[in-house]
């Protein structure tokens, strides 16, 4: 990088760390996908469900160094953010992008609410997939420039790291090889024996991964259902691909037209010839669209969120830099105002939408006092062999909570989930716990597999009857709103009895 760029990235990535430090201080409780990865780390798994492994893969190995907590996965967050914003700068300088784009393409990113606040907020494989999409298409900049044995091996890395962070990076990818196709300097640098090395590497990294998928396809593939609901109208996919589209880079596509609009007939439409790596900018987000589109009319899907957008459209600000010719420094200033105004807007609300609930009248998930509600249990009850919890979001916490214990959530039954079902031994605590919308039902067949393991050889444990007890304290930030959940301590025999006919709940 060069100092302009590297000044720029490193005054981005404390301002990431700022951000991650601000909501650590007013709030201790997981969120929803934190909480999941939480749960997922305690085993490794070649698959997780719906997602793929290594985003968890990370989180795993960085708590072997620090242990289960909130700060290590907030660090994470801000790593690969940080990595994300290193790659697209590093494509600016591929493209020969000047200061003023430079700082363009670092506004639009904080123009693009999934950006600036959802990737801050919670996610965790669209962050991971967004990185590795950058670095793809970096790497294919690095090809395009130096096709050597090295480069393409390092393309058919970051192919294969992509696809192992999140499915729909395959679109993305899809998209970016059709429109490197139509430039003919790409073409050019694909069409060589080095392409071998790059998708050998892709497909030694990507098979482990690919045959648990092919071994459980309904657990992998399970999240489709949900982008095809029964009542949805005929071609309402396209419908909602496009709208999520349009939701997804506003504002950005808003403050663009304004800044570009004076200069509409001066922009640099990037010949393919002169400007390869420039045109394949230009065009991508248009390829990456219609590749989407033609995935929705193939599987019939009809609900498209804007946040699956994250990984394919995250390059668009570069796009837009790279049709600017010299700004006049007034509307630079102006672009750099709009942008600071974002990017401290979300520096404000991130830890205020917490901090303000009492202001609001809303609470969000870290206002829920689970980690002391779960203290509380602790200290009056002492620490359990096992917990069963009945959500992923109170699970998560507990993991937190009691970092040794292993924990259990509905989701344990399903085949081939990645937490495994063990016996407990005779004379196990186990505490079970609901959260404050779920229902005591809704753990029984969990605590059941648990209490009657099926394996042969398994101790046959006497089914205790289950008492269960209330606790409530107040949210945090918002001391008028109580939050309450159920618990239940399980005290098994020290000895083992024969199987009784019922259970008592």
């Amino acid at each position: 990088m060069g100092s302009f760029t590297l000044r720029l990235w490193l005054g981005i990535s404390l301002y990431l760390l700022f951000n991650a430090i601000s909501q650590g201080l007013v709030s201790a409780t997981a969120d929803l996908d934190q909480a999941e990865q939480l749960l997922l780390s305690q085993s490794w798994s070649l698959g997780y469900g719906p997602q793929p492994p290594l985003y968890t893969y990370l989180v795993r190995l960085v708590f072997l160094i620090t242990g289960p907590a909130l700060w290590p996965l907030r660090g994470l967050k801000v790593m690969l953010l940080s990595l994300l914003v290193a790659a697209v700068l590093r494509i600016g300088q591929q493209l020969n992008f000047r200061r003023d784009q430079q700082l363009l393409v670092v506004c639009g990113l904080a123009l693009i609410p999934q950006l600036i606040w959802e990737a801050q907020r919670d996610l965790t494989h669209s962050v991971l997939a967004t990185t590795m999409a950058a670095c793809t298409l970096l790497q294919l900049l690095r090809v395009t420039q130096r096709p050597n044995w090295g480069n393409h091996a390092l393309l058919g890395l970051a192919v294969a790291a992509g696809l192992l962070s999140k499915y729909n990076v395959a679109i993305f990818d899809a998209g970016l090889l059709l429109t490197a196709l139509t430039i003919p300097r790409c073409r050019q640098a694909l069409a060589r024996p080095q392409l071998l090395l790059a998708i050998l590497t892709a497909g030694l990294l990507l098979a482990p991964h690919l045959n648990w998928v092919l071994s459980h396809s309904d657990l992998a593939l399970s999240s489709m259902a949900k982008t095809r609901p029964r009542d949805a109208l005929p071609g309402s996919g396209l419908f909602s691909a496009l709208a999520a589209g349009i939701a997804f880079l506003t504002p950005f596509w808003i403050a663009t037209l304004a800044l570009l609009w004076p200069d509409r007939a001066n922009l640099h439409l990037a010949p393919a010839a002169r400007a390869p790596e420039q045109a394949l900018l230009q065009r991508l987000p248009l390829v990456v669209v219609a590749v989407l589109l033609v995935v929705v009319l193939a599987s019939g899907a009809t609900r498209i969120k804007d946040r699956w957008y994250q990984t394919l459209l995250f390059a668009v600000p570069v796009s837009a830099a790279s049709l600017v010719s010299p700004l006049p420094a007034n509307r630079l200033r102006w672009a750099i105002r709009v942008g600071v105004t974002a990017a401290g807007s979300a520096a404000l609300l991130l830890p205020g939408r917490t901090a303000l609930a009492a202001l609001t009248g809303k609470t969000s998930r870290p206002n829920y006092p689970i980690p002391q509600l779960l203290t509380e249990i602790q200290q009056r009850h002492g620490v359990p062999d096992l917990v069963l919890a009945s959500n992923g979001l109170i699970g998560g916490n507990a993991r937190k909570t009691l970092p040794e214990i292993p924990v259990l959530t509905p989701l344990a039954l399903k085949p081939g989930a990645p937490l495994r079902i063990q016996a407990p031994t005779p004379g196990s605590r186990l505490l079970v716990l609901i959260d404050r919308r779920d229902k005591t039902e809704s753990i029984a067949p969990l605590l059941a597999r648990v209490l009657d393991p099926t394996p042969p050889g398994s101790p046959n444990l006497q089914k205790p009857r289950v008492n269960w007890q209330r606790l409530t304290l107040p949210s945090h930030w918002h001391p008028d709103e109580p939050y309450a959940i159920q618990y239940a301590w399980i005290e098994l025999p020290d000895r083992q009895h024969h199987k009784p006919s019922g259970t008592d709940s």
